[in-house]
């Protein structure tokens, strides 16, 4: 049997801003700017937990054929939180679903790309970070120090506004190599048809 080509990819995800950064980085990966997406918004990880299968169903219902449900591990233990969460997604009816898990959050996986973060912020120098940018405890709080600090205290790093511009920036092939999660995600997505 031929795998079912994907049109459409549904996203779990917490907020408007994770929508749009993982809608940009997935067409990314992907190099297909005409995928349709749709979403669902859990408005903070308690009712993105509560609301998952549902949400899973209704997205499969309005025509996705991939779902992905995305909740950043923050300080959680991974192995637990991916079992809970994949529990979650057992009953989705969509042909293909993904529990993503970005350590600790999505802005983690931007700390992987400093000469991105020099760029898009127009900072004096590039930052210095070294190793895992995953083992970087609060990389939201880290982001806007390196911001705040390597713009002489001039700019403020908003999540909400500059995450898309990471997203559209951001080195797809530095976040592969220095974030697991990260490579986990283009893995799965790499491994299907889109229309």
């Amino acid at each position: 049997m031929s795998k079912k080509k994907v049109t459409s990819i549904g996203l779990i995800v917490e907020d408007n801003s994770d929508f749009d950064s993982f809608k940009t980085i997935i067409r990314r990966i992907l190099n297909k700017d005409n995928l349709s997406f749709k979403k669902a918004i859990g408005n903070g990880c308690g009712k993105l937990k509560r609301k998952a299968s549902s949400y899973a169903s209704t997205l499969s219902q309005r025509g996705c054929e991939m779902v992905i449900l995305v909740h950043d591990l923050d300080r959680n233990n991974l192995a637990s939180l991916e079992t809970e969460l994949k529990k979650l997604m057992e009953d989705s009816p969509a042909p293909y679903n993904f529990v993503c898990i970005p350590i600790e959050e999505i802005e983690g996986w931007f700390l992987s790309d400093t000469l991105t973060i020099k760029e898009a912020f127009n900072l004096l120098n590039e930052p210095r970070l070294s190793g895992n940018p995953e083992l970087i405890k609060s990389p939201k709080e880290k982001l806007a120090e390196i911001i705040y600090l390597g713009s002489n205290k001039s700019k403020r790093y908003l999540n909400t506004k500059h995450n898309l511009i990471l997203s559209e920036k951001v080195r797809i092939e530095e976040m592969k190599s220095k974030c697991p999660s990260f490579r986990l995600f283009c893995d799965f997505l790499l491994q299907y048809e889109y229309k």
